[in-house]
Order: structure tokens, then sequence, then C-alpha cells
């Protein structure tokens, strides 16, 4: 197995730079930059952000992105950033960026940059191409900056809303930055600079708290729960501010305590061991682009490619080895979640557990043990035979994505019928895929065959497989395999490290309305109410709702009286999402079958891998008649009997 390894490189070892690019307006050059979000994302360690201007984790703010809009106020030099924090903005009548609804002090972004302020945790900083502040045309779409610290973050009125905003001050004051005008003077020397002269700080009459003077029209209070927030005397602020030269000027003293968790351009090259027992794990070694062999800038492209050999990793160097032939898995159970019903006969050596939703369906998860997986062509060989097969995996673009380029966080691979989930995925025919894959087949046909039928439901053979492959720090979100394209039953192998599913209700049938949303006027306009509302087991408000539905269905209230008797009831609380109703811990050489079409429309669910190597192998059966007539045939096989599964 080879992966494509497409680096964000250190500028002074690779530079690619068009003729026709005008850089003389700044200094220098970023000591590192991407024409592609996604490239940026995944090799810089302290922005992986795929949308939005912020990167936070755990609870503080580790990047920022200088890019398009800053709203109003925002200004930039060599050594000050000012912008907003940004988060639930949109643009005005005038064209102006403004917050949809107040942003408070405890809304995450703010709590983020706000510990970083607090715990002088420097924050890297990017800048986008889209920016139109800067004063200078910038080489690259994306380019890295410098360390900076957080100074001061304060609340401003925007139209009828707040918004916080946030000073950024350069780490490093002695040396120029890249971004400086070109042949502006060096930066004043350290010892020659003023660190003692702060700008005016009072403290409010109303609040006690105290607010330094950001703007050159006067003090004011920055509290937003203070009365006299965003007045100079007893009058509102006026629209157009200037801001304090002093609070423009002032620089904060150079402090060695103060130091990046790790380095601003990670040199990735020299940690690419081929020789390293993990690098088939690593986050290095997967870092990829699509289909491209390079990245486009200014018309050239980046030639640079370093393919890694990947030695197949052993099942032991992922999984708890501890595990005996005899032992078996899942004997305690979570009560916060549902409680399956054991099945220790009917399908040995396995262990089926079922967790049946009354009139939705059920989900069944076949427990695997160190007997099965160590058989021949069984999970063991079919983990290492993924790995050694050239099987197609590629990270493929979300369509439906905000930020144009996003790939997914997992690579994919499809046999059989065409199948369209979250991404198109090109189809190969079951005819030319490895035997791995066939043999794979065969075990998810046998699952999906004894599930079904057990229920007393008609099965229908698959007739196609998506191949899912997770490498560190990979995952899939919450989704449901609902599409009108598939039948009732879907079937996972999982291969290799272990991962945790989670099972919940949808947020609609949870609240039994739709989302709601804020308007512009900062107020909250209630979702609609659900046209059939199935009322399901442990929704919110479920006796209310069933109680209402059954006197709607008997014919003692309207439509109308209906709908706004759970409008009203609605109205007392706010919409959340469902707890995970069922939690999975899914081990090498597990099957889970989920059947129902009200399954899929009713639940959702997510997987979330260990940090390690994992394969899922999914299987559903493709209707024929969404199926083009030029690719019917991608979706017919005959296993041969080495790779029809006994269920032993």
């Amino acid at each position: 197995m080879y992966v494509l390894l497409i680096l964000i490189v250190p500028s002074d070892q690779i530079k690619v730079v068009s003729t026709d690019q005008v850089l003389e307006q700044v200094h220098g050059e970023p000591p590192a930059w991407a024409e592609n979000r996604q490239q940026l994302c995944d090799s810089i360690p302290w922005f992986h952000c795929t949308q939005g201007a912020m990167y936070h984790s755990e609870g503080f703010c580790w990047g920022f992105l200088i890019d398009a809009d800053g709203g109003t106020r925002t200004y930039i030099d060599d050594e000050v950033i000012i912008t907003r924090i940004g988060g639930c903005c949109t643009k005005d009548s005038e064209g102006n960026l403004a917050p949809q609804k107040n942003q408070e002090a405890d809304s995450t972004l703010a709590r983020s940059i706000i510990a970083s302020l607090k715990s002088e945790l420097p924050v890297g900083s990017i800048f986008g191409s889209k920016h139109k502040i800067l004063n200078g045309d910038l080489p690259h779409r994306y380019n890295i900056m410098a360390w900076f610290r957080v100074t001061n973050v304060w609340f401003e009125r925007i139209g009828t809303n707040h918004g916080a905003k946030v000073r950024f001050e350069k780490l490093d004051l002695a040396e120029n930055s890249w971004w400086a005008a070109k042949g502006s003077a060096p930066p004043m020397p350290l010892e020659l600079r003023d660190f003692d002269t702060k700008p005016q700080s009072l403290k409010c009459e109303g609040c006690s708290k105290e607010s330094i003077r950001v703007y050159e029209d006067g003090w004011m209070c920055l509290q937003p729960e203070c009365d006299r927030f965003w007045k100079i005397g007893n009058v509102s602020s006026p629209p157009e501010l200037t801001f304090n030269p002093a609070f423009l000027s002032f620089r904060s003293r150079s402090d060695d305590e103060i130091r990046p968790n790790c380095s601003l351009v990670p040199d990735h090259l020299p940690t690419l061991d081929e020789d390293a027992t993990d690098i088939s794990t690593s986050r290095g070694a997967w870092k990829c682009s699509d289909d491209s062999t390079g990245t486009q800038t200014g018309g050239n492209v980046c030639s640079f490619e370093r393919l890694m050999t990947m030695s197949p990793i052993p099942r032991q160097v992922l999984l708890d080895d501890s595990e005996q032939p005899s032992m078996r898995r899942e004997m305690v159970f979570d009560r916060k979640f549902m409680i399956p019903e054991i099945d220790d006969v009917s399908l040995s050596p396995y262990r089926k557990l079922t967790y049946k939703l009354d009139g939705v369906g059920f989900i069944t998860h076949f427990v695997a043990n160190a007997d099965i997986n160590s058989r021949p062509n069984g999970p063991d060989d079919l983990f290492i035979g993924l790995q050694r097969e050239d099987l197609g995996l590629k990270r493929f673009p979300l369509s439906s994505s905000l930020v144009a380029g996003t790939l997914t966080a997992h690579f994919a691979v499809n046999h059989g019928s065409p199948y369209k989930y979250v991404v198109s995925v090109l189809s190969k025919a079951f005819g030319e895929a490895p035997g791995v894959i066939l043999r794979a087949l065969g075990r998810l046909s046998r699952a999906t065959e004894q599930a079904v039928i057990s229920a007393g439901d008609m099965y229908m053979p698959p007739n196609e497989l998506l191949t899912l492959g997770y490498f560190e720090g990979m995952k899939i979100g919450y989704h449901d395999d609902g599409e009108s394209s598939l039948g009732p039953t879907t079937a996972t192998l999982s291969l290799g490290a272990k991962s945790t599913m989670w099972i919940r209700m949808k947020y609609t049938h949870f609240n039994g309305h739709t989302r709601r949303v804020d308007a512009g006027d900062g107020k909250v306009v209630s979702g609609s109410v659900l046209q059939e509302d199935p009322v399901l087991k442990g929704c919110r408000l479920e006796d209310e709702r069933r109680a209402l539905k059954e006197r709607f269905e008997a014919g003692e209230i309207s439509q109308d009286e209906y709908d706004n008797s759970r409008r009203t009831l609605f109205a007392t609380q706010k919409g959340k999402q469902a707890p995970p109703a069922i939690k999975l811990d899914l081990h090498h050489g597990d099957l889970v079958v989920m059947h129902g079409e009200n399954l899929q429309r009713y639940y959702e669910h997510s997987v979330v891998p260990e940090n390690k190597l994992r394969f899922a192998l999914t299987a559903w059966y493709v209707k024929p008649d969404h199926v083009d007539a030029a690719e019917i045939e991608k979706g017919n096989f005959t296993l041969t009997p080495d790779q029809i599964y006994d269920g032993k």
C-alpha cells in the first residue's frame, strides 16, 4: 500500500513563485504556505480547522485565520491584528458584517480566546489572500504569519447586537514581519521600546468593572451586561469610531515563559521514517490531496511528492491481545444506554446482541472473539489483505462543505452497484475486486441473511460494498444511510482498531419540530412542527405529544388545533440534540446489521475509532431501478467456495 504525500513545506526548502506575481509590496515571503485549505489543515497542528476562522480545542484557541471579511473596525499592521472573533454573523442591508444575535462571553469561541489570553498561550496566525485590509498583495492563498499573543478581548455594539473583538500582538518583536511593506524601516530595537506605557483603563460606575480605552472618541464600558455598555458618558457611541492610538501602539514586554507548544511550521520530512513500526498509522503518512498531483500556485505546479512504502500492520500492534479464545466480550453494559437481548447459541461462536427499537427496526451486533478472528480467511487475514492490496482508497471532496475542496476524514472506495452518500465515490465492478473484498462480502452477506431472516423479513443480498479506511485522528460524524436507492438493511464489518458507534434519534423526531433559527433581529423563530409525528419512545415531551396525537387521530381536535397545541408545547422548551440511545463497542472482527427503513429515517449514527488504523466495510442492497443501465453489471458477482462464509 502506498500513500502520496503532499506536504506544506517551509519556503526555504521549496519555492515556486510565478513571474507575474507582484511580491514587491511585502518585505519577504511566508515561512510556509498552501493553496488549498485541506492541505493547510492536515499539515499544521495548530490549525486543524476546515471551516471558520478560529481553531479551538480543549477550551483554548490555538490558531486564527485572517481571511475575507473581518467585520467593522478590523486593523492590521506589522505587529498588531484587531478583528472579530467570528461566529453567528451575516451581512446587514448595507453590506457590513454583523452578528445575528448577541455573542456572550460564555460562548465557545469567546471562552476559547479568553482562555488563551489568561493562560498566555501563543496563537498561530494565517493570512488568507481574500483579506483586503492588509496593504499589500499576498503571494499565496494561505500564508503562515507568525506566533501572536492575545492581549485584549472585549465586546462592542454592532447593529442591534454585540460581538466579541480580539487584539493580537506579534510575539517576536525583534524581527521584521514578512508582510511589512517592502523597503520599510526595521522594527525599533527592543531596548529602545517603551513597554511601560499602557492605554487608559477606567472602572465603570455602573458595574464596577474596568474597561480599557479602545477608541479615540472616548472611554466607554465594554461589559455588555452593564447598563452603561457602549456609551460615552450617557450617550450611545457614534457608529463610526477610531481606535485610540495608545491602544494600537502599546506593546507587551517579552517574557521567556510565553512559549508556543509546537513549531510554527513543523518539519515533517525527518519524522517520516519508513522503518518505523507505526508509520502506517501516523498522521504524517496520510497527508494527501485529491486527484491532483501537485499544488497549483500562480500557474506553476509544486512538483514535490514523496511516496511512502507502507508495511502491513499486524493486528497485535493495534489490539489488546490479552483476550483469550474462550472469553466472551460484552459481559457488562452501561445502563445509560439500551440493554440488548443476548444470544450465545444460535450463531455461535459469535455472541449475538440485538437492540430492538419499537416500530422502527433493530440493530444486531455480532461480537467476534480470538477464535473467529484467527481462522483462515478470517478477520486477521482480511485485515492484512486489505493493507497489501491496492484498493484505490482515496479521500473525496465533500459535496455539501462550506469550504470548497474540503475532503472526507476517511479514505473510501466502492465496489459493485454505484452508491453516493456524503460524497461521490467512483465505483469499481465486483469483477475487478480483489479476493479480500469478495471474502469480506461473503461474511457481510451471511450476517445480513441471518439477521433479517431471523426477524421474519425478506433477505435481499447485498450488491454493493463500500470500504472506508481510517488513520490517526479520522472519524465519521452523525449521518444516516437512508438514501432512497438503498434497501432497508445496512451491514458493516469492522477490522483493525477498536471504535465506538453511537446511535441517536434525529433532532426533528426527538424534538417534534425542525430546528429553530435566529432571525436577523435576534428573535428566535420556532421551527415547523412535523406533519407526521411518530412520537418515538424516549423522545422529548413524549407523554404530552402522544396524548395530543391520540386526540387528533380520534377526531377530537382538528389539524390546526393539533399543530397549534404542539407549537405552544414546544415553545416552553428549547430544542436540543437527542442523547445517544445505543452505544456499541466495535472490536476487530465484529459485524453490525441495521435493519428497517424507519431506522434510517428516524435515527442517525456516528463512528469514532481509536487513533489507529481501522477498516469499515459496509454492504447494502442498491435497488436496480436506481442504477444506470450501463453500470448494472458492476453489482453482479459469484463467490467462489473460499469466499463464501459458513458462519464458523
